[in-house]
C-alpha cells in the first residue's frame, strides 16, 4: 500500500485538477478562430494562460518529486524505480518546453502568422505531451496499488 500523507494527497489531487482546468482553457485559447480577434490579443490571452498553466505544472511536479508519490513509490516498490526514472525525465524535458515556448511565443511578431501558428501547434502538442505523461502516472500509481508483495499466506 502506498503511504502518504491525506494532506499531501489532498494537495496533489487539487493541483492536478487545476491543471486539468488550465490545460483545458489553454487549449480553448489556443484554438480560438474568431475572426474579430486580432492576433494581438488571442496572443495576450495564449500568454496569460501559458504562464498560468506552466507555474501550476511547476508547482505539481515539484510535489510529485519532494515527498509526492515518486518517493514513496520508489521506496515501497523498487522494481518500479525505472518507472520513476522515465516520468522524472518527462519533468526534465518539460522544464525545458517551458523555457523555450516562452520566449518564443513573446518573440513573435504580430505580422508574422504562420511563425504565431507553429508556436500555437508546439503548444497543443506540448499539452498532449503532458496528457500522456498523467495518463502513465495514473497507470504507475494502479501498478504500484495491485502489486502483489508476498508474504502472506
Amino acid at each position: 500500500m502506498i503511504a502518504t500523507s491525506p494532506e499531501s494527497t489532498s494537495v496533489s489531487w487539487v493541483e492536478h485538477q487545476t491543471l486539468e482546468h488550465i490545460k483545458g482553457a489553454l487549449r480553448v485559447t489556443v484554438d480560438w478562430r474568431a475572426p474579430a480577434v486580432s492576433q494581438a490579443r488571442k496572443k495576450s490571452s495564449i500568454r496569460f494562460a501559458l504562464q498560468s498553466f506552466c507555474r501550476h505544472l511547476e508547482r505539481l511536479m515539484r510535489i510529485e518529486e519532494e515527498g509526492g508519490y515518486m518517493a514513496v513509490v520508489a521506496d515501497q516498490n523498487p522494481c518500479l524505480s525505472h518507472q520513476i526514472r522515465r516520468l522524472a525525465g518527462d519533468h526534465d524535458r518539460f522544464r525545458a518546453r517551458v523555457a523555450e515556448l516562452t520566449p518564443r511565443l513573446e518573440e513573435v511578431a504580430e505580422w508574422q502568422d504562420d511563425d504565431f501558428d507553429g508556436i500555437c501547434e508546439d503548444i497543443k502538442r506540448f499539452l498532449d505531451e503532458v496528457d500522456r505523461h498523467d495518463f502513465a502516472e495514473v497507470e504507475l500509481l494502479q501498478e504500484t496499488l495491485t502489486l502483489d508483495e508476498g508474504g502472506e499466506g
